[in-house]
């Protein structure tokens, strides 16, 4: 056995080396010659064998472990890198697969405890309750290091070079939501592992409570309570986690995937423009400049969507007449192109028992506000007499309008000259 307070006291000794040997150790292992160029450079003073004698300690410590395979190179302990790290602050994000087998050990403990419960035996259902409060708090505590790991991979992403591309940048990001915050979410879900694994505990532990009120008590009921807020500590914990985890890394990813896709749509366009000019960029999107272009450019929302949408454009085929087809006499009706050919036409059809189903029975393939148009123009012209409808729906041929049609008669005699010709043009 190796003396704790030896390894204590070189620790403290030798933090001004160690410390700069744990970034080099976080790469991967350092050579023999490696480590006595490091340690020259930081003890200037020191002569060949004062490196030499300090290698020794550590070695005979356990500070120094020699790699499997490889006797001429070297890295740290384990157990001392971990409590280095967490000397340090620094925190390195464990799989969510960890904190599944964690739910799986305590529902085996919870049967364990189940089972010396049933047979009476006091001393393993103490000790299986004490193993089962061990593991929760390493639960909790690898939840608060995830924590903090998470923090330090949103940090890292904000402060990295900017010169570096965005998905350069966001690949840890990314990484991180795809092989933690993703399978955590399904973990903590409401019908999850989780959720379900505690269930199973907290009901061991609640029947135990009330068994031991009726049969007696075999272990105290303060340990039982201990543990029972534990688990529910560590269930709101884990929620607060995975909370936080998306608070964090959501937005940076959701940017991620939105300047990727803008990218592709500015490169898209871009190529368009080169090949066929700027005339072959959809034009769809100009209207929401409402402003003239000399003096506003758009919001960066509006641009962002327009560039956006860049992404999705294909150039339509034109289509061209064939030589034997139909002329254009044989087509459907045009659209009317005036007010008064519309006035004209609904007077022809008078009566109208429901205005609305007319103009989409002239009009069948009109656009809604087109159609709401008309619907709002004939009726409130003073040609007609109007009878308001019950309410009901009608379909265009892009939307479902819910709304209350009228039913229209020839106005009596006298009111009619009194419709204004004025906007009949």
């Amino acid at each position: 056995m190796i003396d704790p307070r030896r390894v204590l006291r070189a620790l403290a000794e030798h933090w001004a080396l160690l410390e700069p040997l744990c970034e080099r150790f976080d790469s991967g292992t350092l050579s023999l010659a490696e480590l006595r160029l490091q340690l020259t450079a930081q003890l200037p003073e020191g002569s060949p064998a004062d490196v030499t004698a300090l290698l020794d300690q550590w070695i005979r410590l356990d500070i120094l472990v020699p790699v499997a395979k490889s006797p001429n190179r070297f890295e740290l302990n384990a157990q001392i890198h971990d409590f280095l790290a967490y000397l340090r602050h620094e925190h390195r994000l464990g799989l969510c697969l960890e904190i599944e087998a964690y739910l799986r050990h305590l529902e085996r403990l919870a049967g364990y405890i189940r089972d010396a419960f049933e047979v009476r035996d006091g001393n393993d259902l103490a000790r299986q309750l004490r193993l089962l409060d061990m593991r929760v708090r390493d639960v909790l505590k690898k939840l608060a290091n995830d924590e903090q790991a998470l923090i330090a991979v949103a940090e890292r992403a904000k402060t990295s070079d900017r010169q570096i591309p965005l998905r350069q940048r966001y690949a840890e990001v990314l990484a991180t939501w795809d092989e933690y915050v993703e399978p955590m979410i399904q973990l903590v879900s409401a019908d999850g592992a989780f959720e379900q694994g505690v269930r199973r505990v907290e009901q061991v532990l609640l029947r135990l409570l009330g068994e031991q009120q009726r049969l007696g008590q075999l272990v105290d009921d303060d340990q039982l309570l201990r543990t029972h807020a534990r688990i529910l500590e560590m269930q709101t914990t884990a929620q607060l986690t995975l909370r936080r985890a998306r608070e964090l890394l959501l937005p940076l990813r959701e940017e991620a995937r939105r300047h990727n896709a803008i990218t592709r749509g500015a490169a898209l366009a871009l190529s368009v423009i080169r090949r066929k000019g700027i005339e072959a960029v959809p034009q769809a999107a100009l209207p929401l400049f409402t402003r003239p272009q000399s003096t506003f450019l758009g919001s960066a929302s509006q641009v962002e969507s327009y560039v956006f949408a860049l992404a999705r454009f294909e150039p339509k085929p034109a289509h061209f007449p064939k030589a034997s087809g139909k002329r254009g006499g044989d087509g459907p009706r045009t659209a009317p192109r005036t007010a008064r050919e519309m006035l004209e036409r609904c007077q022809a059809a008078l009566p109208l028992p429901d205005l609305m189903v007319w103009l989409l029975e002239q009009e069948p393939e009109g656009a809604t506000d087109e159609l709401l148009y008309w619907f709002s123009r004939l009726s409130r012209d003073g040609r007609f007499q109007r009878e308001r409808l019950e309410r009901r729906d009608y379909d265009t041929a892009q939307h479902s309008v819910s709304l209350c049609s009228f039913a229209l008669l020839a106005a009596p005699a006298g009111q009619g000259g009194k419709a204004s010709d004025t906007h009949a043009d």
